[in-house]
């Protein structure tokens, strides 16, 4: 069964546009590139006023093991340096990883 890696990120309102557009047009598109990334989904959180926005960005992978892989190996140290140099005073970010427990689909009548 897939595994879900989330990438939780807090981002300044200032630096929402240009961290949301390179988020979009480089980051995830790199990290897709990665073995054993099969998609991935963006998410805006809804906060209240004068919360920064967070964001939730859902990768999908096809195993527990591709992702160990990814979080092991050297793409992972590039990719969070080149985040951090751009937008680290910015951003908080925290991760979150999902294992599939069960699937319970929606009863239709």
């Amino acid at each position: 069964m897939n595994t879900v890696y989330c990438v939780i990120v807090d981002v300044s309102p200032q630096a929402e546009v240009d961290w949301a557009e390179w988020n979009r047009r480089h980051h995830i598109p790199e990290v897709l590139d990665e073995p054993g990334f099969i998609r991935a989904k963006r998410y805006r959180a809804d906060t209240s006023p004068g919360e920064w926005p967070r964001y939730v960005i859902a990768y999908e992978l096809s195993s527990r093991e591709a992702l160990d892989g990814y979080l092991n190996g050297p793409a992972v140290a590039r990719l969070r340096a080149d985040h951090t140099q751009r937008f680290g005073v910015v951003t908080r970010i925290s991760r979150l990883v999902l294992t599939p427990a069960d699937e319970i689909a929606a009863r239709r009548g």
